[in-house]
């Protein structure tokens, strides 16, 4: 490790702001809490709540008294009173400590972009609230780094170029908000994860790297990276070699620039500034800036709840709370509950010329909590989530689409061309609507559920489009949304079973061979944790690269060809004897659910007593096998 690198270090551990106090991070507390998410500069609804609320009076200081006020942050960006958001905090954080309350911030993504140069998101009003703080000094010296850099164009319509892409404020803003401004000072001084009682409150969510750490080990390393890389850019400035202008996007360009320059005039010669460009390259690793941190992940708002529920579960128990509470994702207007409570999505879109939503916030009284939504007296629960996969392929849900797909008129048929079944592509129409599904008709065993004996050795390799509708039944029963509608039913004479199509998908074989990244908030493998589970459960042994969809736009899995399953033996199948499987409390309370009585009401059309007997078999498996979400 070289000198440079140990000063930092031991400045970085000697500081109070990169140690912090536990107790800003963790608080237990019999006072009022009152949270709210994402205000991006709505400075007039979000005061006009925080009034309706008693936290602040007319004229914009604290009245409320020993209340604990969160924001979740993101104050700023996009919105045109970011700075009066800000200043307005700051002013409250001070008056609500006297009053005997407290105002506690955790770090977004837009604070910490705003700090580290990211301005992608800053509106012209954001600029221009900065721009009487900007001396003619200050922007005249920017213009000369700009032209330092920029030695071989012509001045004049450098000069253009230059006032069209950094307006007036913008090197006011830029010193604001970076380490030594008040307002990046001040932001230095916040979590980007508390607990107050039995919540925990963060910016985006956790993912499984962050569910390993506690709050504090958490805090410390996510505002030790952020400090080191400030201090490395500061380092850099000294030097001469990083401007303000220089974005966060375009840095690592411009410092390779700089150090081909120095080589070719100065060969197999180090600069100084080398050592603190090294870290600021290395920085491009960090979490603090990754999309997996708490302050970007987007997987604990939108992946499924099955699976993410296990990280946020682990987590939660690990800091010993019982409910996450974030923003960041909006919800365009209402509260919502995922995974059963385990987590709260409270950004319902404040900054209605952008995310069309409304102010809200979280009102907790003891034992007692409810939504504020601004303008109602009424108070509310936070909505459940609404997950139907129907609604997402077709506009229809369950029923309307089953009832459609039974009694439309049948427009097209046509052969896929793919799998050893041949099956079919249908198009049908109703009115208005038109909809796709497919139609397998392959039976190897008729009527086998109707049998008075199953004989494992002559069924268990039975091929059935009825095990399609099957699948889907239990899908619903479980919750899971992931196989699409199939219904039975009779196409050119012929019986089968018809399923709803999945449009704008891409199968894992072909995502493979064709190269296509897989881009989604939710990790491959994190998404995996529901294969394993409903495969096991269902004795699927034809799951395969060919039958594990994503949506393209969101790479999102899917379901389908559910005909080789159901089996009656009470072991895993052979592709999944090894694999870890790891259940969620939310997924257990799922499977435990599962009973003869149920399962034979909804699945006997299509299973036989034994199939179904096999099925809980597989289900006490999973229970007995599967991992725990305890840390």
């Amino acid at each position: 490790m070289n000198k440079l690198l140990i000063i930092t270090c031991l400045v970085i551990l000697a500081t109070p702001l990169a140690v912090s106090q536990t107790v800003a991070y963790e608080v237990d507390t019999q006072s009022r809490v009152v949270a709210f998410a994402d205000v991006h500069g709505a400075f007039e609804d979000w005061t006009a709540m925080l009034k309706e609320l008693g936290l602040i009076n007319e004229q914009l200081d604290w009245s409320g008294g020993d209340t604990h006020m969160v924001s979740l942050g993101d104050l700023v960006d996009r919105g045109p009173h970011s700075r009066k958001v800000v200043e307005l905090m700051m002013k409250l954080d001070a008056q609500a400590e006297k009053a005997g309350g407290a105002v506690h911030l955790t770090l977004g993504n837009h604070e910490v972009m705003l700090m580290t140069g990211d301005l992608r998101y800053v509106s012209s009003e954001e600029f221009a609230a900065f721009a009487e703080d900007e001396s003619e000094t200050e922007r005249e010296q920017l213009f000369a780094d700009y032209l330092r850099f920029n030695p071989d164009r012509e001045q004049a319509a450098l000069r253009a170029e230059f006032e069209e892409r950094y307006p007036r404020g913008f090197i006011a803003l830029r010193k604001a908000f970076s380490q030594g401004g008040e307002i990046g000072d001040w932001l230095l001084q916040q979590p980007f994860v508390i607990r107050i009682n039995d919540r925990v409150y963060m910016h985006g969510g956790i993912d499984k790297d962050g569910a390993q750490e506690n709050i504090d080990d958490l805090n410390r390393r996510l505002k030790g990276e952020l400090k080191t890389f400030l201090d490395n850019m500061d380092n850099l400035r000294a030097a001469g070699v990083m401007p303000w202008y220089v974005s966060y996007h375009d840095r690592l360009g411009f410092l390779n620039a700089r150090a081909e320059e120095h080589l070719a005039a100065n060969p197999r010669q180090a600069a100084p500034w080398f050592t603190p460009m090294k870290e600021v390259f290395e920085a491009q690793q960090a979490f603090v800036f990754s999309d997996d941190s708490p302050n970007w992940y987007r997987g604990t708002a939108l992946c499924h709840p099955y699976s993410e529920s296990f990280n946020t579960e682990r987590f939660l128990k690990r800091v010993g709370a019982k409910q996450l509470v974030m923003g960041h994702t909006p919800t365009r207007g209402e509260v919502q509950a995922r995974m059963d409570g385990l987590a709260i999505r409270l950004d319902t879109g404040m900054l209605k010329s952008v995310y069309k939503g409304r102010a809200s916030a979280l009102v907790i009284e003891g034992k007692d909590s409810h939504v504020h939504y601004l303008g109602e007296s009424t108070p509310y629960q936070p909505e459940p989530e609404r997950r139907s996969l129907s609604m997402e392929l077709s506009q229809m849900d369950d029923e309307t689409l089953e009832d459609f797909m039974l009694n439309a008129e049948v427009v097209s048929v046509e052969e896929i061309g793919t799998g050893v079944t041949n099956p079919w592509r249908v198009e049908q129409k109703q009115g208005d609507r038109y909809n796709l599904a497919a139609f397998k008709y392959e039976d190897t065993h008729i009527d086998l559920q109707f049998k008075k004996k199953y004989i494992m050795s002559r069924y268990n390799d039975s091929d059935r489009y009825i095990y399609d509708v099957a699948a889907y039944k239990l899908d619903r029963m479980l919750d899971l949304q992931l196989v699409p509608v199939a219904i039975e039913r009779e196409i050119n004479d012929t019986r089968g079973a018809l399923s709803d199509w999945i449009e704008n998908s891409i199968n894992e074989r072909d995502r493979e061979e064709q190269g296509v990244p897989f881009t989604s908030y939710c990790d491959k493998w994190e998404q995996y944790r529901v294969r394993f589970m409903f495969d096991i459960l269902i004795f699927n042994e034809d799951r395969n690269l060919t039958n594990i969809l994503w949506t393209k736009d969101d790479f999102m899995m899917k379901f389908i060809d559910h005909t080789r399953a159901f089996r009656s033996t009470t072991k895993r199948p052979y592709q999944y004897r090894k694999v870890k499987v790891e259940l969620s409390d939310l997924a257990r309370e799922r499977l435990k659910a599962l009973n003869m009585d149920n399962l034979s009401l909804e699945l006997s059309p299509y299973l036989h007593e034994r199939q179904i007997e096999g099925m809980l078999a597989r289900r006490d498996l999973l229970l007995r096998e599967g991992i725990s979400s305890s840390p």
